[in-house]
């Protein structure tokens, strides 16, 4: 397992945790998050048909034996998605992110953001890793926004089947300079 299983982050009413920590409750949620056709359609896939107990066994067997460093998305206090680095390189210094917001009453609202900024920094303060890439569909407007305002550099689109994908990648040295210059403006008497 890669990091603190106990692992809990925050930045106002946005809290990770990490996957091996939700409820029953929140399984059974994030069960259905996979289920629904349209957060599916979002990620340019079909929704799963596994049942509950099977889901819950494959995502924790991949967060036990490494392959997978997740995090559950809270918002004041209730479960509402995940952010996740999967095809873990640690060697190589690479992962693949994935997010998703379930509740569709929150999307556009910041807290995806959010969430991936604090796992970003997670995994980046971690040391072992400096590449970060991800894909998400080309009309994803929202999603595309979120990444670029996070330091996400777009690389190029790519057909796939039925869908076209954007990808995006984000070193480990942008994502340290693009915060220290945020923190410098928030706090200018810190340089």
């Amino acid at each position: 397992m890669i990091g603190d299983q106990h692992l809990r982050l925050q930045d106002g009413d946005v809290e990770l945790r990490r996957l091996l920590e939700m409820t029953t409750g929140d399984w059974a949620k994030f069960h259905r998050y996979f289920k629904d056709r349209e957060i599916a359609g979002l990620n340019g896939a079909s929704p799963i048909f596994l049942p509950l107990w099977l889901f819950r066994r494959v995502v924790t067997g991949e967060e036990k034996s490494g392959d997978r460093l997740g995090f559950a998305i809270y918002v004041d206090g209730a479960f509402c998605g995940s952010v996740e680095f999967y095809d873990l390189e640690p060697e190589r210094g690479r992962a693949v992110l994935g997010v998703l917001i379930g509740e569709k009453t929150l999307w556009g609202k910041g807290y995806g953001t959010t969430a991936l900024h604090l796992a970003l920094g997670y995994l980046f303060d971690l040391g072992r890793f400096t590449l970060v890439t991800l894909q998400t569909l080309e009309h994803n407007q929202r999603a595309r926004r979120s990444f670029e305002k996070l330091g996400f550099r777009f690389t190029g689109v790519l057909d796939a089947g039925r869908h076209r994908f954007a990808h995006y990648q984000l070193g480990r040295s942008d994502w340290l300079a693009l915060n220290k210059a945020q923190t410098q403006r928030k706090n200018p008497d810190l340089e």
